[in-house]
């Protein structure tokens, strides 16, 4: 059925129902006819920029692009032979096209199919096995009013300032915001003490868009007497200091090791146990009144506040909340146990902890409501990953870089604690948390949708309601066979699961959920056996796709995403359609993970696959007639790497057995 739109029109509010509802039971979905992969992966691309507030409340480590979730549900859903320029409207008008409908995603995560089918209309339904995922996404469906929000936060900030400020001296006007620090390691092979530093750079403007404006274009530390030297030029080589000649671009630590000055004996992070070495700070940033930053070394004054606050939260550390349990020896990551540290508690030091403790404890006892009270957790939780050991800084831009900004426990050379309390400045701080999560009542957000005239993206504001259909979501095994009773029959089934060349989510989740004492997963996370991955995956993956299946009512099919450059991956996932009796009825290649930065890499995959699947009782065997190199030349002119030609290729390989037809 083709829905008979005029173009440049809004349908009414009853006439969606009936073209959604008048579908017939059987017939092919638009996906499995045609869907705008080009068009959508250049939307993806004009969105990366975009700030959408439903999402800013807790980072999350693989959130597909709501463009794409928002385009696969309407694809999933629309019957075939809607036309391009019906889709398109569909997709940028606000009306709730999946009124009636009901979407589950058993792989949740950060909640984006969950968010998006809800905008759309649709009662939702998700699990996890992650904890905090279930915090997160319950939070993202049922935001609280803002402005109370901001009122108990304001209430918040002002018992932490009025009992802990003394924990962020200042001698003069300025307030301190960052405080760079070194670790002080004893080499293994003489037991002689010495700075383990990469260089000389505190900070450095190179006068780059969006960095911070300095009175001085290089700021560096002498490795002898401490003392800081404002230099007039960021290209300086060499600083003379303590009748010595030292190059700033040099240091201890080079090549992934420490190099004794003493003796020459290079040593590992593992050698030192770096994470629990002695810290010095070289530096103490302040903000000026005028917006100015400067840096001046450490005072007598900071040197007493450490140790106070040592003292302190040895007395208080039984009365508060704070992280607790060792952190698993048996992990995929060794960090940062690698680096010593054993216990998160380590992670954190004793300054933060007394101020994130005592902010969980005001919360606790004076926010009656529990949906209130919950998302002020999650703004403290959110500002763990820039209040910790592990946080280094953006040298040339003036920002703090935080924890898991590389997607893993990365130990900087030169490490920066945040002051948390700091009213008007720096990423991470409490205000700027809490804010983030009362930002996410917001119903206007500016993303990008596609012109069919002009071809190309174009800014669309939405005014997202999300007070349609119902929603559930909790912890929950993907292929546990003991479903909750909130998880009844499924319309639409949109998700995106683990990767077979796994990244432990739930080792990075764990750091967060140590204060909250949430340290178990509802069950086993979904990832290869070392002792036969490939069936191992493909079951696991397999018995999830199977509980989805008899759940499924309607004529929808699933579609989920991938990708993988390892033909071990794709043939789990082939395994898993077969033990789940799935068949393959269309795949489509989209740009949905453009590297930046330290992400870049020729290795790395940029493109999903969208893999669209229904029961094989539903369909008839047909040939596949898709070829990578069609999909590269039907993509053009983006850009396909080698790796994602191997993805794409990898992918039709699984499907072209399992290719079929609806009936």
């Amino acid at each position: 059925m083709t829905l008979d739109v005029a173009a440049g029109t809004q349908l009414r509010f009853a006439e969606y129902l009936t073209d959604l509802s008048s579908v017939p039971e059987t017939g092919a979905s638009l996906i499995e006819s045609w869907f705008p992969a080009r068009a959508l992966s250049q939307v993806i691309a004009k969105d990366r920029r975009v700030r959408d507030s439903a999402y800013a409340g807790h980072r999350w480590w693989a959130r597909r692009p709501p463009a794409l979730l928002r385009a696969l549900l309407l694809a999933t859903a629309l019957p075939s032979g809607v036309s391009e320029e019906q889709f398109w409207e569909r997709y940028a008008s606000e009306e709730p096209h999946l009124l009636g409908k009901t979407v589950y995603d058993p792989f949740m995560g950060g909640g984006s199919t969950l968010v998006e089918a809800q905008r759309l209309g649709a009662s939702v339904m998700g699990s996890d096995v992650d904890p905090m995922s279930v915090r997160i996404v319950k939070a993202e469906l049922a935001p609280v009013d803002g402005k109370k929000l901001r009122d108990y936060g304001k209430l918040l900030l002002a018992h932490l300032q009025a009992n802990l400020s003394w924990l962020y001296p200042s001698e003069s006007a300025a307030a301190p915001l960052h405080y760079f620090s070194i670790a002080e390691v004893q080499c293994p092979a003489c037991m002689e003490a010495g700075p383990l530093y990469r260089n000389l750079i505190l900070v450095r403007d190179p006068k780059k868009v969006g960095a911070v404006v300095r009175d001085h274009a290089l700021t560096v530390f002498c490795p002898l007497c401490w003392k800081l030297h404002y230099l007039n030029s960021p290209d300086r080589k060499v600083l003379r200091c303590c009748d010595k000649r030292f190059k700033i671009a040099e240091g201890t630590y080079r090549a992934g090791a420490y190099h004794c000055p003493s003796c020459g004996v290079a040593s590992t992070h593992r050698d030192l146990k770096t994470g629990m070495a002695k810290r010095r700070i070289v530096a103490v940033e302040e903000t000026k009144a005028n917006g100015r930053r400067n840096l001046r070394m450490q005072s007598g004054l900071d040197e007493s506040v450490q140790l106070k606050a040592a003292r302190e939260w040895a007395s208080q550390r039984d009365s508060l909340p704070h992280p607790k349990g060792e952190i698993r020896a048996i992990r995929s990551d060794e960090r940062p146990r690698s680096y010593g540290i054993k216990a998160y508690e380590n992670l954190f030091t004793h300054r933060q902890l007394l101020v994130l403790g005592h902010a969980l404890k005001w919360i606790e006892e004076n926010v009656p409501e529990e949906d209130f009270r919950a998302a002020l957790e999650l703004a403290v939780s959110n500002s763990l990953s820039t209040n910790n050991k592990l946080c280094g800084y953006a040298t040339d831009y003036g920002r703090l870089s935080a924890l898991f900004s590389v997607r893993g426990y990365s130990l900087p050379a030169l490490t920066v604690e945040l002051n948390p309390l700091h009213e008007t400045g720096g990423r991470g701080t409490l205000a700027a948390c809490i804010e983030r999560v009362a930002k996410s009542d917001a119903a206007k957000v500016r993303r990008h949708a596609w012109d069919t005239q002009t071809r190309r993206p174009v800014p669309n504001l939405f005014n997202f309601s999300r007070n349609h259909g119902s929603s559930w979501v909790g912890l929950k095994n993907a292929a546990s066979t003991s479903a909750p009773e909130a998880i009844e029959m499924i319309d639409i089934a949109v998700f995106d699961p683990p990767y077979f060349d796994f990244i432990a989510y739930d080792e990075l989740s764990e750091f967060h959920r140590a204060w909250f004492g949430e340290l178990d997963l509802a069950g086993e996370p979904l990832l290869p056996k070392a002792e036969n991955p490939v069936q191992s995956f493909g079951e696991q993956l397999g018995a999830s796709l199977r509980e989805m299946a008899k759940r499924a009512r309607g004529s929808n099919p699933f579609a989920f995403t991938y990708h993988s450059a390892n033909p071990d991956a794709w043939e789990a996932v082939g395994l898993a359609l077969d033990f789940a009796q799935l068949a393959v009825t269309r795949l489509w290649p989209v740009r949905s993970d453009g590297h930046m930065g330290h992400h870049s890499n020729p290795g790395n995959c940029e493109w999903d696959v969208i893999v669209v699947c229904r029961p094989n009782r539903d369909t008839v065997k047909h040939k596949l007639e898709d070829t990578a190199k069609g999909w590269v030349s039907d993509m053009a002119p983006l850009d396909v790497n080698d790796a994602d030609v191997r993805n794409f290729t990898f992918a039709l390989e699984m499907a072209k057995p399992r290719f079929a037809k609806v009936f």
